[in-house]
């Protein structure tokens, strides 16, 4: 029997529930920082919020700009089509033989070759908006004032530009020495 009671005696005590007051401390913590949490998110949101409507603000504004310029674009393109009416051909392609009288020498290229460059003025000049004003020769074939040996340089060069890759673009044309201070001009005006 002696030895029954000492078994029982070595086991532990269980051990005293915490004190409430501990325990209270411990969970006001943790319902302080689900609070902080909790409005932080609250913050975060309306932050979100404000984001979202600034961003649709933006997008209307961007979206009405847009309209905008389709509006000025058709209007100039319009614009475009009634001069080219009144001033040129407007049933033209890029396929299009043309005969240049550059300086007494006839010179044929495609219109395609001379307007590949947007924005140049050979560009506007044979687009064809301004066939009916450009200047013609006698035998009906477009007239430019120019030294023919240099614009046959420009013409060579473009088609050359036509058929190159933009990795490796055409050499810039020259002519003769006595003739370079004409195809400078004459590449600065065109």
């Amino acid at each position: 029997m002696s030895r029954r009671t000492n078994k029982k005696a070595a086991q532990p005590a269980p051990a005293p529930a915490p004190a409430p007051v501990a325990a209270s401390g411990v969970t006001r913590k943790r319902i302080d920082k689900l609070d902080d949490l909790d409005q932080t998110n609250k913050r975060l949101k309306t932050t979100l919020d404000k984001i979202d409507r600034d961003r649709a603000t933006q997008i209307n504004q961007l979206e009405e700009k847009e309209k905008q310029l389709l509006d000025r674009l058709s209007k100039l393109n319009e614009e475009k089509h009634k001069t080219a009416s009144a001033n040129g051909n407007v049933d033209v392609s890029d396929d299009d033989f043309l005969e240049i009288n550059a300086g007494g020498t006839v010179i044929a290229v495609k219109r395609g070759t001379l307007t590949q460059l947007q924005g140049s003025r050979l560009e506007a000049m044979f687009s064809g908006r301004w066939d009916k004003k450009l200047v013609r020769d006698s035998s009906g074939r477009l007239f430019l004032d120019v030294n023919s040996d240099c614009f046959q340089a420009i013409v060579d060069y473009m088609n050359e530009l036509a058929i190159s890759s933009e990795d490796e673009p055409p050499m810039p044309p020259t002519v003769d020495d006595e003739l370079q201070h004409i195809l400078s001009h004459q590449m600065n005006l065109f």
